[in-house]
């Protein structure tokens, strides 16, 4: 490889690596973020009974 080429390879290997970054990258993590969020959830088990503090309205909450 000549010294001339070489900065051009370099530039042209940064713009595809960048391309890619930008374009394939993004979508890819969030196809694969949604299928681990959505395993998630099948394991999970909500305890209706138990949930903590309830919410009351504005004339509720001042009788007690």
């Amino acid at each position: 490889m000549s010294s001339k080429r070489r900065p051009i390879y370099c530039i042209i290997g940064i713009v595809a690596v960048m391309t890619i970054g930008f374009l394939m990258i993004p979508p890819l993590m969030k196809k694969c973020s949604n299928k681990l969020y959505k395993s998630s959830l099948k394991k999970d088990k909500i305890d209706f009974e138990n949930m903590g503090p309830e919410v009351l309205k504005k004339e509720e909450s001042k009788e007690e």
